[in-house]
């Protein structure tokens, strides 16, 4: 086609810029080409120099979880992979347990089961117990080397010294923006060896019994904060409440009893099962302080105090005091956060702010974000906190995967991992939820500036003020357990009647004595119970007493091994026969299986948990023996009491509602005209069904909107339409109601044991002649004269039997249903309304690696059940076995 000049026949110039461009692309892709191969080959040369590593780890977003931080998270994770081809980070979070013990249990459980992770996330009120435990690897070489600094024995000096030495690093800068003020005291530590230090040996460093150790490293640090409902506010602006957090406690108390209007008004927000977690903001701005080290390094307790009094006053005040509303007095102006029902607004609750984003504060367009209200001191302070990694010290001999451990920790937190997260935040316009701080080290030629602009005031004024005021959570001997235990005493502060009489008076000297003796009986268990701080003279008593109880056990095993040889003996004057292993040589051989099988999985365990229950045994090694220690802490533990109660409890339940079940249905059969396969499939078919399907539909049945309170509503809605009465339906969570869990778990034990049980009876009932009951009829008997006359004589036997059997089996085997269902819970200051003795064993056991302990509540527990296997053992030594005849 020919085109004249006029038309669109480009023009010389057009045409050599045209092929220049295209030169230009060209180029560019052979460039690219030839850049994106070599550096292919460069990762994967990079790879194949290191052996692939699939990093456990809990440093990963939750499957399923969309939110913005979530997604940002998994940016950082696919960076991290490109550059790091050879690590695999997988989860390593583990099972879920029921009633909120999964942080403190789980990584033990795992490392009990050789599947511990290799980045080991640790609390702070954790962190003592894992560097006791020996669980940690120390991180020295890996902070040193990223400061750039190279000191000649890091260990030996103090955390000020060891600081300093390393602000002269060229790393210093990156790790300050790391390391708060507070994390230094967490994060390193006193070498649990002491002179036998391994890793000092390894660095041929000389022996030394007083050095540290950095055994964990922050990747988030986290303060409290204090949320607030603007739009309830705004309904009481009238009446003085101000648009912002209250500056005190008596603006606190003052406006939040202004806005409780219940049933549908609160003007705070408490999560009342970790009431103590709430109460630590109090009791610091007051002062004071749950645990302090003394001049020896020991941890004490120190809630015996005016500063912990003055606190835990307040806390009373807001639980307590009246508030009259329409004609009707209600106590406080606290609601239960948890299970809350959607329409009750409060005004106060209380969040966590992290180091990069204030995303948990909640949506800022209808919340507002304050500091935590100052307390008599004039000082705002509350928790300070953080996420918390450490090598699991099993990798002591694979530098290949701590090196990896290290990496992700390191990259977790780095520039690159933060510039990811800060840039998807802002793209998904979320940028006001990012600290400026995060921004500014970003915001190459003012591009976020206007994001800047957009952040609340009062955000980054909240967070600093928190990190000036912020203390350290509990972090000293078992205190992963110091919740729970201040729990107690302000349990029992809100229920004591000198305290509330007090609070309707208004009199405050007389409420804190009481309080105070409240406190210093705390403060004596908590020393003993948690710390191990015991007077001299009560160890020694504790000792003797424990000797005494081993001396009494070990009798009593002896005393069952006569018996029991006595009962199977043969009578006198029939000699017992030889061995005769060449005659019976085929028996011997079909009875070792057997043999082996229970002499390695019952004997060679009991004779090995023996020997531990004398031991402060450890996963790793190096266990200690401690004598008859961990008797004596058994048996003035309140905990395995209570356990021991629930058991018991729990066991007489289930003969007086289950053990008569089967026998029940058992004659119904018997007597049933027609019909009689089609009714033992029914029973039979609860037994069929696999223990997880069982255990999700009886829970459906216990929640709010379950069948338990369907059935209760049901009357409920007649009986309202019939006499216009308005009657509350009833939204109980039965697994909750701490009156109501361990019947709730024991219902579907009963319903999945009946079917079984029934034809074990029904088989047995089919022994009887049926010329017994021609007789009974022939003489004029009824049907209960033939049932408590000819059939239970006739199976009495095996229902003696099988009631021993049942009763140690509910003590010993109730755990399984309990763990699924409740998981001990719900837990109140007298511990876990359903943590039954073999659940709280394997909690010890397991769940906090006490493996020494826990054997010594086995044995306790075995002497007591003792007497059972013997009567049981008896009256088999007396049934002679026949066979049918037809």
């Amino acid at each position: 086609m020919v085109l004249t000049k006029g038309e669109t026949q480009l023009s010389g110039d057009r045409r050599i810029f045209i092929r220049q461009l295209l030169n230009c692309i060209l180029l560019a892709l052979v460039a690219w080409g030839v850049f994106g191969t070599a550096l292919g080959m460069g990762v994967a040369s990079a790879a194949e120099e290191h052996e692939h590593i699939k990093l456990r780890t809990g440093l990963l977003p939750i499957t399923g979880d969309n939110n913005p931080v979530a997604q940002a998270e998994r940016q950082v994770i696919a960076l991290f992979r490109a550059k790091f081809p050879w690590i695999e980070p997988v989860s390593a979070t583990g099972l879920q347990l029921p009633g909120g013990q999964t942080m403190d249990m789980v990584p033990f459980m795992q490392i009990a089961g050789d599947m511990a992770p290799d980045l080991m996330y640790v609390n702070f009120r954790q962190s003592q117990t894992y560097i006791s435990m020996k669980l940690l690897y120390p991180l020295d070489e890996y902070v040193e080397a990223a400061a750039k600094v190279h000191p000649a024995d890091g260990s030996a000096l103090t955390t000020e010294q060891y600081r300093k030495m390393l602000e002269k690093g060229a790393g210093w800068p990156e790790l300050s923006k790391r390391l708060a003020e507070q994390t230094w005291e967490v994060m390193r530590r006193a070498c649990p060896y002491g002179q036998d230090c391994p890793y000092r040996q390894k660095l041929g460093q000389a022996p030394l019994a007083k050095h540290w150790h950095v055994f964990t490293f922050p990747v988030q640090p986290l303060v409290i904060a204090m949320v607030y409902d603007k739009g309830l506010i705004a309904e009481y602006a009238k009446q003085g409440v101000k648009l912002r957090t209250p500056q005190n406690w008596d603006e606190l108390i003052r406006w939040a009893k202004i806005m409780t209007n219940p049933p549908f008004e609160y003007g705070m927000a408490w999560a009342t099962n970790m009431a103590s977690w709430q109460f630590l903001s109090f009791l610091y701005s007051a002062g004071g302080y749950v645990v302090k080290q003394d001049d020896n390094g020991d941890w004490r307790c120190v809630i015996d105090s005016d500063e912990a009094a003055e606190a835990a006053w307040f806390y009373a005040r807001l639980r307590l005091e009246k508030v009259v509303r329409g004609g009707r007095t209600y106590r406080g102006v606290v609601v239960n956060e948890e299970n809350i029902d959607p329409s009750i607004r409060f005004a106060y609750s209380y969040t966590y702010l992290d180091s990069q984003f204030f995303s948990q504060a909640g949506d800022l367009s209808s919340k507002g974000v304050g500091a935590v209200p100052a307390g008599p001191t004039g000082l705002s302070r509350s928790e300070f906190n953080a996420r918390m990694v450490g090598i699991f010290s099993g990798l002591r001999d694979n530098p290949q995967r701590r090196d990896a451990a290290w990496d992700y920790a390191w990259f977790y937190d780095g520039p690159e991992a933060r510039k990811i997260r800060m840039e998807y935040m802002v793209e998904m316009g979320m940028g006001r939820f990012v600290r400026p701080e995060i921004l500014r080290d970003f915001n190459v030629d003012g591009r976020y500036d206007d994001v800047i602009r957009q952040i609340p005031k009062e955000l980054n004024e909240t967070y600093r003020i928190a990190m000036q005021g912020g203390v350290p959570e509990p972090y000293g001997k078992n205190c992963q357990y110091i919740y729970f235990e201040l729990n107690k005493p302000l349990g029992e502060i809100i229920q004591n009647p000198e305290i509330i009489a007090a609070v309707d008076a208004g009199d405050k000297v007389r409420g804190k004595a009481v309080i105070r003796g409240i406190l210093k009986r705390s403060q004596e268990s908590i020393n003993q119970r948690l710390l191990g701080i015991l007077p001299p003279k009560v160890q020694k008593q504790r000792q003797i007493v424990s000797w005494v109880v081993i001396a009494a056990v070990t009798l009593i095993f002896v005393w069952v091994f006569k018996r029991v040889y006595r009962t199977f003996r043969p009578p006198e004057g029939i000699e017992a026969g030889a061995w005769q292993f060449g005659k019976y040589r085929f028996a011997y051989i079909l009875l070792l299986p057997a043999i082996l099988t229970i002499g390695m999985w019952m004997y060679w365990p009991l004779a090995k948990g023996t020997l531990i229950a004398f031991q402060d045994y450890s996963v790793l090694g190096d266990s200690q023996w401690v004598g008859s220690s961990q008797f004596a802490s058994v048996l003035f533990d309140a905990e395995f009491w209570h356990s021991m109660w629930l058991s018991l409890l729990y066991a007489l339940m289930y003969m007086f509602f289950g053990f008569w079940v089967p026998i029940a249905l058992a004659f119904l059969l018997v007597e049933v005209p027609r019909g009689k396969a089609f009714f033992r499939t029914i029973y039979y078919l609860p037994a069929v069904l696999s223990g997880a399907v069982v255990i999700f539909l009886w829970r459906s049945f216990y929640n709010g909107d379950g069948l338990i309170n369907q059935v209760i509503n049901g009357p409920i809605v007649a009986i309202n339409a019939i006499f216009g009465t308005h009657l509350q339906m009833v939204h109980q969570d039965w697994l909750n109601n701490p009156a109501a869990a361990l019947l709730c778990v024991l219902l579907p034990t009963i319903w999945v044991g009946m079917g079984p049980g029934c034809l074990i009876y029904l088989a047995a009932l089919k022994t009887v002649p049926d010329e017994i009951y021609e007789a009974a009829d022939l003489d004029g008997a009824g049907i209960w004269s033939k049932v408590f006359r000819i059939a239970i004589p006739s199976i009495k036997a095996l229902v003696m039997i099988n009631f021993i059997g049942a009763m140690i089996g509910a003590v010993r085997g109730s755990s399984a249903f309990v763990l699924a269902m409740t998981g001990g819970g719900p837990y109140n200051e007298a511990g876990g309304a359903t943590e039954v003795i073999g659940l709280h064993i394997f909690y010890v056991t397991f769940g906090y690696l006490k493996f020494g302990t826990g054997a010594a509540m086995a044995w306790v527990l075995g002497a007591m059940l003792i007497g059972f296997t013997v009567v049981q053992l008896q009256r088999l030594s007396q049934l002679e076995f026949k066979t049918a005849k037809t």
